[in-house]
């Protein structure tokens, strides 16, 4: 009987000194409605979604997908002209493509 009570005993010495993980969380309310719409992206359009299908499947053939907030707008308005012709995109195409890289860059 000594023998559990010693064990039960170290038993929960044990456990009630391991240190708590515990992560501390702490959060932030936002109440400005500039703050607000900036945080809040719209679903892509039809075009933009054919925009995004188009850029999944034309672009990715020859290279790898570039992330497109990595480039600002005005470098993709040189770099998707340059690449519809490339790819023989045409110019609807080319006009879905830049609307996905509008919609992605939240312009």
């Amino acid at each position: 009987m000594k023998k559990v009570f010693f064990a039960l005993t170290t038993l929960a010495l044990i456990v009630a000194c391991t240190p708590k993980t515990a992560e501390v969380v702490e959060v932030v309310t936002v109440t400005t409605e500039e703050t607000t719409e900036a945080l809040v992206m719209r679903k892509p359009s039809v075009e933009e979604s054919e925009g995004m299908t188009l850029y999944n499947a034309h672009c990715g053939k020859c290279h790898e997908l570039k992330t497109i907030s990595d480039y600002s707008m005005e470098r993709w308005t040189k770099i998707v002209p340059n690449m519809a012709s490339q790819a023989k995109l045409d110019a609807t195409q080319e006009s879905k493509i830049m609307a996905y890289v509008k919609w992605q860059l939240g312009k």
